[in-house]
């Protein structure tokens, strides 16, 4: 696990673009609550890529495509299939995916709520290789071990500095988060080794 503090918005911006930097293809499952990040963290990946388009949550369509960047993105949001209590059957999003994959393995899949996106009572990501990323609150003040370096290198007086919420990730939002990454099979692994080098100043050291 890799765990980075994203301090800002400035600083899931940079996330997002180190992300977009290092991938030639990638599955990416985003967890956390309403309000987490989640689409800010998708809109960081897209703007790294390139994409040209406003990049918004597809809460209703569960599905919004980009294809104007680097690489393709698709941005899944399966909200509705968890947390509304409407059935859905998912079998034709997952065929619909997986001819994506098979055409070309140079796009970015992006999913919120990917504990919801079951197919025949078994998860989608359950034999791929994919990023696991949780998005979580931190609240200014909050003390954890060191940031961008061993925890004896910094007090608790700098930790609770880092902490404080200059620049909001959302208007009206003065809470940090963290992005917790755990890789599912070599390729996503690797992924996190990249980040590890590219962001860090940004990781936490427990």
């Amino acid at each position: 696990m890799l765990p980075i503090l994203l301090a800002d918005l400035s600083a899931t911006n940079r996330f997002g673009l180190a992300i977009a930097q290092s991938v030639d293809g990638a599955v990416i499952a985003l967890h956390g609550t309403l309000g987490a990040g989640k689409t800010t963290l998708v809109k960081a990946v897209g703007k790294g890529l390139g994409v040209r388009e406003v990049i918004t949550s597809p809460t209703f369509t569960m599905l919004n495509e980009y294809h104007s960047g680097r690489l393709s993105l698709f941005h899944l949001d399966l909200y509705r299939a968890g947390e509304t209590g409407e059935i859905m059957d998912l079998t034709m999003l997952a065929m619909e995916l997986d001819e994506v994959c098979d055409q070309s393995a140079a796009a970015v899949m992006m999913i919120e709520w990917p504990q919801y996106f079951q197919v025949e009572g078994q998860s989608y990501l359950e034999e791929k290789d994919y990023l696991e990323i949780s998005l979580s609150l931190v609240k200014a003040g909050d003390l954890l071990p060191g940031v961008g370096g061993p925890a004896d290198e910094l007090d608790e007086e700098v930790l609770r500095e880092k902490y404080e919420g200059g620049n909001p990730i959302k208007e009206g939002d003065s809470e940090a988060r963290i992005a917790n990454l755990v890789g599912h099979g070599p390729q996503s692994s690797a992924l996190i080794g990249q980040l590890r080098s590219a962001l860090a100043d940004m990781v936490i050291y427990l």
